[in-house]
Order: structure tokens, then sequence, then C-alpha cells
């Protein structure tokens, strides 16, 4: 009992010096060396482009929000400029959220199912394929995607007047109209999300469980699903979080002023100028959407690494 402090004294030094003080200069020194290491030198350039296009327009951006009139001509940090998500912006919240959960709910179940069907198949060329031109089609949108739809569905288009949709009350230019069309990217944004899953989920797996005498049903509902579950609850929080910031396909189609959007929104506010306090209210919103897209990435990323420790 008497050696046991030598020897964790004599294993110390090879810990890695991990009880070095926080002003020392051995831990400082590890940390300037890995600053002047090639791998370093090679991130800088991706470094200066987020601190300059990333951190720094947010940093200003929350700033502003936070900042309100004094009323004796001065400045002082504030919530007022975020009051107008309980009032005059309460319309546009309201509608970026349904818009968003109807879409990604519709995208989700299309989304999956499909996907289900694609891993059936077991073909690693079709998975390949069927990744590929997911991952296109859902970078796909803006203002050809809008002007495509209004060819295609708006009051003229083509396949609106060959199947009479005017008859069955629907529009394009509402907030109906809005969610079909999101689903051209939501759908196969879901597919590429949750096919690797899918396609994960072992034969073997199957095979104990007909083995065991269980139907198809025990399968999924005691292996299939809360396998896959985590990514299926990752894939439609990511659709939501990518349909609410959805921006230039929804300016396109609807007008600055047509439907009310959070994003829409914003643009409207910048535009107004500053005088009228817009760019205040608009950077207030923008705090409110980078606070959501934050919390769908760290969701989306949690939940995925759940499911992957079962398909590793």
């Amino acid at each position: 009992m008497t050696q046991q402090p030598a020897a964790l004294t004599a294993r110390a030094p090879s810990s890695g010096g991990g009880s070095a003080p926080l002003l020392s200069r051995r831990r400082w020194g590890g940390v300037g060396r890995a600053l002047r290491s090639p791998a370093a030198l090679a991130i800088a350039p991706l470094g200066l482009i987020i601190t300059l296009f990333f951190l720094l327009p947010l940093f200003g951006m929350t700033m502003i929000a936070f900042t309100v009139d004094d009323g004796d001509g001065g400045s002082t940090l504030g919530v007022e400029n975020f009051s107008g998500l309980a009032g005059a912006h309460a319309r546009a919240l309201t509608n970026s959220v349904l818009v968003s959960l109807v879409g990604s709910l519709i995208a989700a179940v299309v989304g999956a199912v499909t996907a289900l069907c694609i891993s059936q198949i077991r073909s690693k060329r079709l998975d390949s394929v069927v990744a590929v031109f997911s991952s296109v089609l859902a970078n796909d949108g803006g203002a050809p995607l809008a002007f495509s739809f209004i060819v295609t569905l708006g009051n003229t288009g083509l396949v609106y007047v060959m199947l009479n949709l005017g008859d069955t009350g629907f529009t394009l230019y509402s907030w109906q109209g809005l969610v079909v069309m999101y689903q051209y990217f939501l759908i196969p944004t879901m597919i590429m999300v949750t096919l690797p899953t899918f396609v994960g989920l072992r034969k073997e797996w199957t095979e104990a469980n007909t083995a065991l005498g269980g139907s198809a049903w025990t399968f999924w509902r005691r292996v299939g699903l809360p396998v896959a579950l985590p990514s299926l609850i990752g894939g439609w929080i990511l659709l939501f979080g990518s349909a609410y910031a959805t921006h230039a396909s929804a300016a396109v189609l609807m007008g600055s002023g047509g439907f009310q959007l959070i994003p829409l929104t914003i643009a409207s506010q910048l535009s107004s100028g500053t005088g009228g306090g817009g760019e205040s209210t608009a950077m207030a919103l923008g705090v409110t959407m980078v606070v959501i897209a934050v919390a769908t990435l760290f969701l989306f990323s949690r939940l995925q690494r759940r499911s992957a420790k079962w398909l590793q």
C-alpha cells in the first residue's frame, strides 16, 4: 500500500499533461504547436471565411436585435424588438409554423416510405443513384423552382388546366400551394437522410425474427422501428427547419405581401430602410431563425448519432 502513491506519481507524466494548471507553459505550449501545425494552416482559410461571413454577421445581427432606443437619443440593451413576434408579426410566425409543420409531416411520411421501398430492393447501384439524385433535388430551389411550379400548377399552368384544378378550389398562391411546392426538395431530403438507415437494417435481424416465430409486424415493432425512429424524427426536424427558412421560392411565388412568412417579413423590414426601425425588427426575427436553425441541427445530429450506434 505504501508503494501505490509512488506508482501513481510515476505514471502521471505519461497522462498527457491533463493535470497541468490552466496558465502553465506546458498546456499553452501544446496549443501553440497545434496552431503552427500544417493541419491548422490548411484550415486557416476556412476559419477566415467562417469568421468574416458567419461569426461577425451573427454577432452584428445579435447586437442590433438587442439594441433599443432609451428615449434620450441613446441606446441600451433590451428585448423590445422581439415584441413583434406576439404582435404585428404573429401572423407571419403562425403561417411559417403551419406551412413548415404540414409540409415536413407530409414529406417525412412520403420520403420515409419511399426510402423503405428502395431499401428492400437491396441494390447498391440503385442506392447510389438515388442518393445522388436526392442530394441534387434537395439542394434545388429558389426562383427557378417557383417559376417551374407557376408554369405547371399556376392559374394558367399546364397541369392546372388539364386537371381542372380550379373546380376543386386549389390555388398555388396559398399556404397549400407552398406546401405542395416544398415537397419538391423536402421529400428528396427525407430520402437522403433515411435511406442509409433502412439499408443498414441487417438481414440477420429479419432472419432471427422469423426463426423465432415472429411476424413482419413483430420485427418492425420490436427491432426495425426502434432502430430507425431516431433517424426518422431527426429527418422530420431537419425538414421542418428547412421549410421554415425557405425564402427565395416563397418570395417569387407569393410576392412580398401576398402571404406573410418570417423570411418574407425579414426581407420586407430590411427593404423599408433603417429610419422606421425596420432593421432592428428584421434582426430580431433573424435571431429567432438562427435559434431554430441551431436547435434543428443540434437535435438532428444527436438523433443521427443515436441511430448510427445500431447500424455500425
